[in-house]
């Protein structure tokens, strides 16, 4: 065995044992069982996670695989929208659920794993960027899996699990380190695994791993135009397979969303301390999301790059020209055009059209992630090379406690969250037993106690046993909408084994007539709990009113402006709400479309309580009669409509702005 061989089992090793400790030590077994207090006491964001992970596992298997009706009944939703960690859900439903006879909590295990390996990677990526064999090779690996576990991006990310598996950056600089800096070829079937790992655990993972594998197609091919192509033709299969196999998963590749350049990295973030144990220091957010680009690199960090600057490091910046190219873009991406440095804007540009191109990067600040271990190992490596080891042995001690005495206060919150969870949480209303179906009002709470409440209430719910009817997703559903999902929690009348749960200010509109007969309603301090057969903690509250018979303007529910003898849609949804005293019977309505252009028939949904859509497609303001039958007791009518459209920009006098249909009279 050669000296190479020796040094990198050693340096794995010394990764392996780090890493062991911090999951013993850090994580805690509780942790990684799935019972510790993180799960006990969960924050809004694991809430969701985790409620999406055991529902998913207590459905039966479907098509595509991903997809379960437990989210969102009876629509259904993927587990992946849910930030769900694909990989371990579906690890779940296939082997743990089965064995234990219960969905099982394997989110925890994922935790362990990103600690486990994560200085391991750190190792592989620094050899890829050339280190000598022997003890100077051995001393900087260990530097290398200490300063990883204490960098201060990934201890900052405990809210978000899945986000944790920063391994497989390091896994993917390490591939990309070694076909840049060799030169050679980027291994195909490691580079297809890291990103087919990485896009089923979370879609972050896959973009920035993906973005590091390209840094080979930077590069000067010797092949010349043509060879660059042959290249390019081998790394769209890497890129394909992975993205298909999600897409046949899941049904789904997601889309772009809102909020580039808010969620954005400051440009002192790197080397700005923040939390910092011997700086102190807050976060630097000028836009109110910048957290999202926390990125401070630590002291120990920072001292290892200005050493190896000093010592000219950057001298050789021609051999890894396409890493740093790519880290430039990386860190363009994370900055965004409307950049800010300091907590002050130093860059007014617009947004558009970059937030068209980088709009699934809506947290666009965590981009930085590669670039920050690119800043840590390049310089460590090439240190190794040059120092002797009575320098360099010196110089990485002072760099790991430096490390560790900065990080210490995030190191301390990191372990006190994942042993005793969130602190200060909202009391939850207690949930009856024997639910089949939960639903809360309101559905799309702002962050805060309400959405605490909401999530953390989703998740009891779910592990006992019920299906969500709504859930908070990274990319809702595109039937989906805030405004309807209240009208449905307000106004549906309730199945048996149903459950709602409404907070202010949506109990302020409760009408308990709405929601069928024999429905319950009972106040827990500030929280409502209504149910159908079954027992409810708390204060009974009056029924109320009773529903009017089928006449306007009494009937006429939420999403309505009445004027001039019509009542005008407003908004996505509008609704009526009356009792039918008598057999079931015919119904005719007077309605009128209002199109998005002059003569464009409205498409329209109308829902009698919970039964199938009827789809509608009503005339441009031309009278259409409408007849359907309706139960006997509480009718709930929903028309939902696609794209509504503001009168006044087709010259119409109308109350409202976003007009869909007016209704004329009902019979």
């Amino acid at each position: 065995m050669t000296g190479s061989d020796a040094s990198g089992r050693l340096s794995y090793g010394l990764a392996a044992l780090m890493g062991l400790a911090a999951v013993l030590g850090l994580v805690g077994a509780e942790v990684v069982a799935g019972t510790g207090g993180l799960w006990r006491h969960t924050g809004t964001d694991q809430s969701q996670n985790l409620s999406g992970h055991l529902a998913f596992q207590a459905d039966a298997w479907r098509w595509p695989l991903l997809f379960t009706q437990q989210l969102f009944w009876p629509q259904g939703l993927s587990a992946a929208m849910t930030d769900s960690n694909p990989l371990v859900s579906l690890l779940g439903k296939a082997v743990a659920a089965p064995l234990a006879g219960h969905p099982v909590n394997l989110l925890g295990a994922w935790i362990g794993a990103c600690w486990l390996l994560q200085p391991v990677a750190a190792v592989y990526a620094l050899r890829g960027f050339g280190v000598p064999a022997g003890w100077r090779g051995v001393a900087a690996a260990g530097a290398a899996g200490a300063l990883a576990l204490l960098w201060p991006a990934m201890l900052f990310r405990l809210g978000h699990v899945n986000l944790l598996g920063h391994f497989l950056l390091l896994a993917a600089l390490a591939l990309a380190a070694r076909a840049v800096l060799r030169p050679a070829r980027l291994p195909f079937l490691p580079s297809v695994a890291v990103l087919t790992l990485a896009i089923l655990t979370h879609p972050y993972n896959f973009l920035f791993a993906a973005a590091v594998l390209a840094a080979p197609l930077l590069r000067r091919h010797p092949g010349g135009r043509a060879g660059w192509w042959r290249e390019a033709g081998r790394f769209l299969p890497i890129l394909a397979l992975p993205v298909g196999l999600f897409r046949v998963l899941s049904g789904s590749t997601g889309g772009a969303d809102r909020g580039y350049g808010y969620y954005s990295m400051d440009l002192l973030s790197p080397v700005w301390p923040q939390l910092s144990g011997l700086f102190g220091g807050a976060v630097l957010d000028g836009t109110g999301g910048a957290y999202e680009g926390f990125n401070y690199l630590g002291a120990g960090a920072l001292l290892l790059l200005a050493v190896a600057l000093a010592l000219g490091w950057w001298r050789g910046w021609r051999a890894g020209l396409p890493l740093l190219v790519l880290g430039a873009g990386l860190t363009a991406v994370a900055v965004t055009p409307r950049a800010y440095a300091g907590g002050v804007l130093v860059l007014p540009l617009p947004a558009w059209p970059w937030d068209q191109v980088f709009g699934i990067v809506r947290a666009s600040g965590r981009a930085f992630w590669p670039v920050g271990y690119m800043l840590l190992l390049a310089p460590l490596a090439w240190l190794a090379r040059r120092l002797p080891m009575r320098a360099l042995g010196p110089l990485l001690v002072v760099a790991v406690g430096l490390q560790a005495a900065d990080a210490w206060p995030l190191l301390r919150q990191a372990h006190h969250r994942l042993a005793e969870g969130e602190t200060g949480l909202p009391p939850l209303p207690v949930l009856p037993e024997g639910m089949v179906l939960f639903r809360t009002a309101p559905v799309c709470p702002a962050p805060g106690p309400a959405s605490s409440v909401v999530e953390r209430a989703r998740l009891q719910a779910v592990r006992q046993g019920a299906a969500l009817a709504d859930i908070r997703a990274s990319r809702q559903p595109r039937w989906f909408n805030c405004e309807s999902g209240l009208s449905d929690a307000l106004e549906l009348p309730l199945r048996a084994g149903e459950v709602r749960l409404l907070l202010e200010p949506a109990t302020a509109a409760l009408r308990p007539a709405a929601l069928g007969d024999g429905v319950e309603c009972r106040s827990q301090g500030e929280a409502v709990l209504c149910a159908r057969g079954l027992a409810l903690a708390g204060e009974a509250l009056p029924p109320g009113t009773t529903l009017p018979e089928a006449r306007l303007p009494e009937a006429l529910g939420t999403g309505w402006v009445r004027a001039e003898g019509l009542a005008w849609s407003e908004g996505p949804r509008a609704t009526l709400l009356f009792r039918n005293p008598g057999p079931p019977r015919r119904l005719r309505l007077m309605l009128e479309g209002v199109g998005r252009r002059a003569g464009e028939a409205r498409a329209a949904e109308l829902r009698v309580n919970d039964a199938e859509p009827v789809p509608l497609l009503l005339p441009d303001l031309a009278e259409t009669v409408v007849e359907l039958e309706v139960p006997s007791g509480p009718v709930r009518l929903a028309f939902d409509l696609f794209r509504p459209v503001d009168p006044g920009a087709r010259g119409l006098a109308a109350p409202v702005r976003r007009a869909g249909l007016r209704l004329r009279g009902v019979e």
